[in-house]
């Protein structure tokens, strides 16, 4: 029997097990390596602030697996021999493979000297942050850095929890550009730092870390930002495993062509924030992977059959809606931008759709 072995549980795969019908009528047994829970981004923020309880922002690989009739293997990815055609897993095991698929996932880009920082992936991390902040016995200081969209999100929902806490949780936010959320248009810009600031956040825009040490940010600007947590929201790369495959890659993913193939190696694909797509700088967000489920897995479909694959043609413009946790969601599409509750809401429902599409093929069993 072919086997097609798919390594992590990201949003392009969750499509391919809900298709686990198709590739056994196909002849293929599949094979879903991951060692725990999917997180579902759209609501690391929300589980951070303590708005979404844990339940709510995860899909369980295991039951979603066996609904599916996949094999699942609780273990990791870490290298690959295409010559003997296996997998090496965390483990020590290996596996051996006639089609393989990646889609592990990004992960935070530390800056040098900021290692120690907690990341804002895994979003498992953000959920152990949360207990230790509710449990400290004191006023705690929280420094995020970084100003794009996910900085602004892990800020809004801090000063959330700080709310809900028996003692003072202070936030302050550090970006490097002038402003926040630089790819938005400027209104949504002037919104999210009013909502920051009016809540008590402290924003320090346009400034660097020039150094940092003994729970002190020293800032550019001569500034000292003293923190208790550093959380860094200071952009995503792909897994390290990806460096490790023997395949041309880049730091933003394995490299790719249109039919989501390595250049490299027509038997192995990747999907989501751990492919770089030839021709496109796509940002790490997870709607490109959604998007390209279904393309990933007709593809494999298609390699099984023997037929032509198609390309994957990445949307120009993304729907992006920002909760900042304080009862409205800003959203932006295309250099438009609009906030208030009804964009919270849309969000939400979007949300749990998603999640929705996939818990129901496992719920009550």
């Amino acid at each position: 029997m072919t086997r097609v072995v798919l390594a992590g549980c990201g949003h392009a795969h969750l499509e391919v097990l809900r298709s686990a019908h198709a590739f056994a009528a196909a002849g293929a047994e599949l094979v879903l390596i991951d060692p725990g829970r999917f997180w579902y981004s759209g609501r690391g923020s929300g589980v951070l602030g303590g708005r979404f309880a844990e339940e709510d922002a995860v899909i369980d690989p295991d039951r979603l697996a066996a609904a599916c009739g996949v094999r699942l293997l609780a273990d990791r990815v870490v290298g690959l021999d295409r010559a003997a055609s296996r997998v090496l897993l965390a483990s020590g095991e290996t596996l051996g493979f006639d089609l393989l698929s990646l889609n592990i996932g990004s992960t935070v880009h530390a800056p040098a000297g900021l290692e120690a920082g907690q990341g804002a992936k895994p979003i498992a991390q953000l959920a152990d942050l949360r207990r230790t902040l509710l449990a400290a016995g004191a006023p705690i200081r929280v420094a995020v850095l970084g100003g794009g969209a996910t900085g602004c999100e892990l800020a809004g929902n801090l000063l959330h929890l700080g709310r809900a806490a028996r003692h003072p949780i202070a936030v302050t936010l550090v970006g490097q550009s002038p402003t926040l959320v630089p790819t938005a248009p400027a209104g949504l810009q002037a919104a999210a730092l009013d909502s920051l600031t009016r809540r008590g956040a402290v924003v320090h825009l346009g400034q660097s870390v020039a150094s940092a040490g003994q729970g002190v940010l020293r800032l550019t600007s001569g500034a000292a930002v003293p923190y208790d947590h550093l959380v860094l929201a200071t952009g995503l790369v792909a897994q390290p495993a990806i460096q490790r495959l023997g395949l041309s890659a880049r730091e933003a993913g394995l490299r790719v062509q249109a039919t989501l193939q390595s250049v490299d190696d027509v038997r192995i694909f990747a999907a989501g924030d751990c492919a770089a797509i030839e021709g496109h700088n796509l940002a790490k967000l997870g709607v490109y992977g959604v998007r390209a489920a279904p393309v990933l897995a007709r593809n494999i479909l298609a390699m099984l059959a023997g037929t032509p694959l198609e390309a994957y043609r990445p949307q120009k413009h993304a729907l992006s809606i920002l909760d900042l946790a304080d009862g409205r969601g800003l959203a932006m599409r295309a250099g438009f931008w609009h906030g208030g509750r009804a964009a919270l809401g849309l969000k939400h429902f979007l949300d749990q759709r998603f999640l929705d599409r996939y818990q129901r093929l496992y719920a009550g069993r």
